[in-house]
């Protein structure tokens, strides 16, 4: 499923969105989903699976459905995501990553640890998911 198109930005938008991608380390974005799947079993492939992970989409793409992050959270901390939605629906995936956020939340990560749910559906700003994942990782262990 594909995002309407946007247009292209200019000026400050344009600045700051060259400045969001240059803060997200495909390494550390490896790192985290490699977390995610030992603790949660799920198979996170990117959907094009002959191409490997090759930038910030396929990181994006493996957690946009936000059902991987749910089993994350209700396994750090049973019943925090009382519904897992599995359908291909926006709104009900854009749910689950909201679900999840308020699980971290529960779990003890503080509001400006989160990331915000667009910046994972709509692919805005995938270092705070990074680091979001990260943060929570640290309070795992």
């Amino acid at each position: 499923m594909k995002m309407a198109y946007q247009g292209p930005v200019y000026g400050l938008s344009r600045e700051c969105q060259i400045k969001s991608k240059k803060k997200f380390q495909l390494d550390q974005a490896l790192q985290a989903l490699d977390w995610v799947r030992e603790v949660t079993n799920e198979k996170l492939e990117p959907p094009n699976l002959e191409r490997g992970f090759e930038d910030h989409m396929d990181f994006a793409d493996s957690l946009k459905d936000g059902i991987a992050l749910c089993k994350l959270i209700n396994i750090l901390m049973p019943g925090a995501v009382p519904k897992v939605n599995e359908g291909k629906m926006p709104f009900k995936q854009m749910e689950n990553i909201e679900m999840f956020l308020k699980g971290c939340v529960k779990y003890g990560l503080k509001p400006h640890d989160l990331f915000q749910v667009n910046d994972l559906y709509e692919r805005k700003n995938l270092y705070m998911v990074v680091s979001c994942l990260f943060t929570l990782g640290g309070l795992v262990s």
